[in-house]
């Protein structure tokens, strides 16, 4: 089952930048290892849509949204990642945009 996320580029970016916060997150159990191995792959996905919309960006195709589909599985670790990010200290855009992603994810996944 696939999960479809569609993001402005500007969303795209504030969630690329979360993904810094990655290597701040302890691994120290089995679970967070599973999830950090599912995120690894689910991070290389969305910077590789971003590099590539980025390069194609001009001034009139801002406004469209970009679509990327997620395995059930990578959703649910992606929302998992979007909500222990959403403590860490960002501006209030980053902040508002990846609730959005929570929500839409939280949405699709139930």
């Amino acid at each position: 089952m696939k999960i479809a996320l569609k993001l402005s580029l500007m969303q795209l970016g504030a969630l690329v930048y979360s993904f810094n916060a990655i290597a701040k997150i302890p691994v120290t159990d089995r679970n967070k290892k599973v999830a950090r191995s599912i995120l690894d792959k689910v991070v290389i996905k969305i910077k590789k849509k971003h590099v590539e919309e980025d390069y194609k960006a001009t001034l009139f195709t801002q406004k469209k949204k970009i679509t990327f589909s997620l395995e059930f599985y990578e959703a649910h670790y992606l929302e998992y990642f979007v909500t222990i990010v959403d403590k860490y200290p960002m501006n209030d855009y980053d902040r508002n945009v990846l609730r959005f992603i929570r929500g839409e994810l939280n949405q699709k996944l139930a």
